[in-house]
């Protein structure tokens, strides 16, 4: 049987013919895209309210149209999450749903997949803030994974590097002891110092003067930060100012007043602030550029993903992406 005569079958021509006629249907009448919007008017509305609480005036008319692109953004990657079936396999939206139907009082002699399913039934995903936050999470981190920005290069840690010295720099570091006189105390603390400094009292003897202090009498490797948050603010700046006054010196300070009362203080150790080495930072940095990119790289991804929808009820924020 010739090749030929091998082709001259009606079932062969009735296939082709049929491939033929759905790839000319699929170009002449494609399938519609989906809808995203509009926002119903209660939502729109509530723009507003939330606007007006926040600064006390009514939003412009652009300021109102770029809300409503904001919102049907989160229409979109929530349709599209949903779509793709992310809400059938994610355990947050999982336990959320559960959670849910417990609440309602649904619980009683089902099980947990039993309650999902039924949870899917009453259609509760497409209601719950959690839900619908968690799906765009979701679908933005797909986005980002199938259009992912360019990994920053040495040349872009060492620019960042420099351009943050100050920020990275360590801060001075306290490393010290003290005896706390209370407010009741103030009048005895001035025969305390002098009893110390006169019989050169060490600082577990001294500390016997004072009195307790709730965070301790002991600090070690302190940056003035720390230091506030136990002491207060002006306790740091009456430290740092007591210690430029003699730079060189260790041993007795003060003493310095707190929100508290006196420290009397035993300055053990002070190192003081220096540059970061870039290998101290880099990880840090390569995080932080990291996140910058991603959060540039995003608007672009969702402004891709809008081709596949058709918006009604407002319009793309085509400067987004850039």
């Amino acid at each position: 049987m010739s090749r030929l005569s091998r082709l001259n079958k009606p079932w062969l021509h009735f296939i082709v013919l049929g491939m033929a006629f759905y790839l000319l249907q699929s170009a002449a009448f494609p399938k519609p895209k989906p809808t995203v919007g509009p926002l119903s008017e209660a939502r729109i509305e509530m723009l507003k309210e939330q606007w007006r609480i926040s600064t006390g005036r009514e939003p412009s008319d652009a300021q109102l149209s770029g809300f409503i692109a904001v919102e049907l953004d989160r229409d979109m990657l929530m349709q599209s999450a949903l779509e793709l079936e992310f809400h059938l396999h994610d355990s947050i939206i999982y336990e959320r749903l559960i959670s849910n139907m417990q609440f309602l009082q649904f619980a009683e002699g089902s099980s947990n997949a039993e309650l999902f399913a039924q949870a899917l039934e009453m259609r509760l995903h497409l209601d719950d803030e959690v839900v619908k936050r968690r799906l765009i999470q979701m679908m933005e981190q797909r986005l980002l994974a199938k259009y992912p920005p360019p990994e920053p290069t040495a040349e872009d840690i060492e620019t960042a590097f420099e351009s943050r010295k100050t920020e990275l720099q360590h801060p001075p570091l306290y490393s010290f002891e003290h005896v706390f006189f209370g407010t009741d105390q103030v009048s005895r603390m001035s025969s305390a110092i002098t009893k110390i400094s006169e019989e050169n009292l060490d600082i577990q003897a001294a500390r016997k003067l004072g009195a307790p202090f709730l965070q301790g009498h002991r600090f070690l490797r302190q940056t003035p930060d720390q230091l506030a948050r136990n002491f207060g603010k002006h306790f740091v700046e009456a430290l740092v100012e007591a210690r430029e006054r003699e730079p060189a010196r260790l041993g007795w300070l003060g003493p310095i007043p707190s929100a508290y009362g006196f420290h009397y203080i035993w300055l053990v150790d002070f190192e003081p602030a220096r540059d970061a080495e870039l290998q101290e930072v880099k990880q840090q940095l390569l995080i932080d550029l990291n996140y910058i990119a991603k959060k540039r790289a995003l608007p672009c991804a969702i402004a891709t993903l809008r081709s596949e929808y058709v918006m009604q009820g407002g319009t793309w924020n085509a400067e987004d992406c850039q």
